[in-house]
């Protein structure tokens, strides 16, 4: 018989130890649990006094069991594990299909000649995220599946049982180099070192989330999974740089959805589900619940009191063309017509109306506005005007529908007409009906061909004054002096001049701006010399104003980029195009420090676009 019991071995669990002391002592484990006073099945209950007792028998140096139960891992309570310094939820560690490395195993058996009674359980091999054995590159296998606890962990039985398979290879499986994510976690839990930024985070949570981010990001990559731990070495790459490069990563996870279907559960899959079902509760995970749930409100049209991962959403941050009808209660073709015009949606985009995104926020007034207006009766009527009269202040752009879209039948915003006739009727003065010397705005503009503009700047500027026909109320009944009218320098507008104005191959630098996403600022672009521009004058209304050829535009398409123009040529929504963007720090174009919007030189950002594959 032997005089001394073995040490524990490196990472060994205190049921393998136990194994391994009872073959040393030629007898099995459950007697000699017996005989050290420290019943096996109180043993697998944890009893402290157990583990006082199987110190003392074996006589083990100070610190020595403490070591063996932080790779065994103790109950910390209801469904929880302290394993390694840190608490796990016990699922994670505690599995009836006990793993292991083949390779390990067959060296301990051939190393002492002891067989399966040498051989040694490692307590890394008990967590769920671990796959391979770093030593030997061998995939973790399956050794034995038992659900009772009083079978899974007589070791020393179950090794016996497959103790020919080991030493002959028959598990044995192709190896391979250790994954940075194998690595990693092999050095945490040895050491508790971590030099990530994953440092500050339970090692349970972490590991799990790059398990469940690998699978996500499938999508991506159909080649992923070829070998076990892949997705975790998936998540890890692709996460390890920090928040801002796992943004990017859930960011373009989230850009591969094109469906009307494709809502946040089926894009990230695994993840989400890890998230918001199968550990919601879990506090551990919310820094990564936090990154999920700032990139769901980026690409999903979430609304104001949804609960996403568990929060309720206060404010919403993105419409989708489907929500914004829902909300609004006006169709999703009308709507589109508006939202096209504005810049909020491209047009021919094939994305279903619910995959097509824009800024709540940046265009709430619209949707508030769009309920609201009015057709050209109703516009007639509330501004007291005549159809030529409406029509006459639309084509002189006194008064614009909010869509030149002739398809939507409500285009007026019966406040722009109110409006009008009050400004121009602050200081009338009562006009008898037979006075023959006052004239409306409308003859006074066929008569002498001054422009509307025109007139009622005069107006505005007190050179004309104003009358209303008594018994007539709104613009119809406002007047001006036909002598003061004569006085008034100008000439007619003719053919000749509306068509030297519409200048062919030519547009409107503003609504050039604006189709770019650009407004006020583009024409403070081309004041500043960055955008080339003509200046010619309106005929109409006597003042200058900027237009692009097709050589100016190209020149700006070849210099510039806006978040609208990138969509168009790149086929992202714009919201996906912003966060890459601003993860990569690149600044909108602002020489000197001026503030022109969202414009960035070309060069500074489409081969960021290019470089994820956007």
């Amino acid at each position: 018989m032997p005089v001394s019991s073995p040490a524990p071995a490196p990472r060994e669990t205190l049921h393998s130890y136990l194994a391994r002391l009872a073959a040393h002592w030629q007898t099995d484990t459950r007697e000699l649990s017996y005989d050290m006073g420290a019943p096996f099945m109180r043993m697998l209950h944890q009893d402290a006094e157990v583990f006082e007792a199987i110190d003392d028998w074996a006589k083990l140096a100070p610190g020595v069991m403490e070591e063996l139960l932080s790779w065994t891992g103790v109950k910390a309570g209801d469904v929880r594990i302290e394993f390694r310094g840190e608490v796990f939820v016990s699922r994670a560690l505690r599995n009836p299909t006990m793993r292991g490395c083949p390779v390990c195993l067959r060296e301990d058996a051939l190393h002492t000649k002891g067989g399966a009674a040498a051989m040694i359980m490692r307590g890394d091999w008990q967590f769920r995220e671990v796959t391979i054995c770093v030593r030997h590159g061998h995939p973790l296998v399956p050794l034995w599946t038992a659900q009772a606890p009083r079978h899974r962990f007589d070791i020393g039985v179950r090794l016996r049982e497959i103790e020919n398979d080991i030493t002959s290879g028959a598990l044995d499986q192709e190896c391979r180099q250790p994954s940075d994510y194998d690595l990693w976690l092999d050095k945490r839990l040895q050491h508790g070192k971590d030099n990530t930024w994953f440092r500050g985070y339970a090692l349970f949570a972490v590991a799990t989330f790059l398990h469940r981010l690998g699978q996500s990001m499938s999508r991506l990559n159909d080649n992923r999974g070829a070998f076990p731990g892949s997705f975790h070495a998936a998540g890890f790459d692709a996460a390890v740089g920090g928040p801002e490069g796992l943004r990017q990563t859930l960011d373009q996870i989230a850009a591969t959805v094109t469906g009307h279907l494709d809502e946040p559960n089926s894009a990230f899959g695994r993840l989400y589900k890890c998230l918001n079902h199968d550990y919601s509760s879990e506090v551990v995970f919310e820094p990564f619940r936090r990154i999920l749930r700032d990139c769901i409100l980026a690409h999903w049209p979430i609304g104001a009191g949804e609960v996403v991962l568990g929060e309720r959403i206060e404010a919403r941050r993105l419409h989708s063309l489907t929500t914004a009808s829902h909300e609004s209660g006006m169709g999703t073709q009308v709507l589109e017509h508006f939202l096209i015009e504005s810049g909020a949606l491209l047009p021919e985009d094939p994305r279903p109306p619910n995959r097509r995104l824009f800024d709540a926020q940046e265009h709430a007034e619209l949707l508030a506005e769009i309920p609201n207006l009015v057709g050209p009766i109703a516009m007639r009527k509330a501004m007291g005007a005549t159809r030529q009269e409406l029509a006459a202040l639309r084509d002189q752009g006194v008064l614009l529908p909010r869509t030149k879209t002739e398809k939507v039948k409500n285009p007026w915003r019966a406040s722009d007409g109110i409006s009008l006739v009050k400004e121009l009727s602050a200081d009338s003065i009562p006009v008898d009906e037979a006075d023959k010397g006052w004239e409306t705005l409308l003859l006074a503009f066929r008569r002498r061909g001054l422009p509307l503009p025109e007139l009622i700047d005069a107006i505005r500027e007190k050179r004309l004054r104003v009358g209303q026909r008594v018994g007539v109320n709104g613009f119809n009944g406002i007047v001006v002096s036909r002598k003061e009218v004569d006085g008034l320098v100008g000439r007619p507008a003719t053919v000749r001049d509306l068509a030297a104005y519409e200048m062919s191959g030519t547009i409107a630098a503003v609504e050039f701006g604006r189709s770019v996403g650009l407004r006020e600022a583009f024409l403070e672009l081309i004041d500043a010399g960055h955008v080339s521009a003509q200046l010619v004058e309106n005929p109409l209304t006597r003042r200058s104003q900027y237009r692009m050829t097709h050589e100016n535009i190209d020149a700006f398409h070849q210099k510039f980029v806006t978040l609208t123009s990138l969509s168009a040529e790149f086929g992202q929504h714009r919201n996906s195009l912003k966060i890459v963007i601003d993860a990569a720090q690149i600044p909108p174009f602002s020489p000197n420090g001026k503030d022109f919007g969202r414009i960035y030189r070309r060069e500074d950002v489409v081969g960021l676009m290019k470089r994820y594959r956007l």
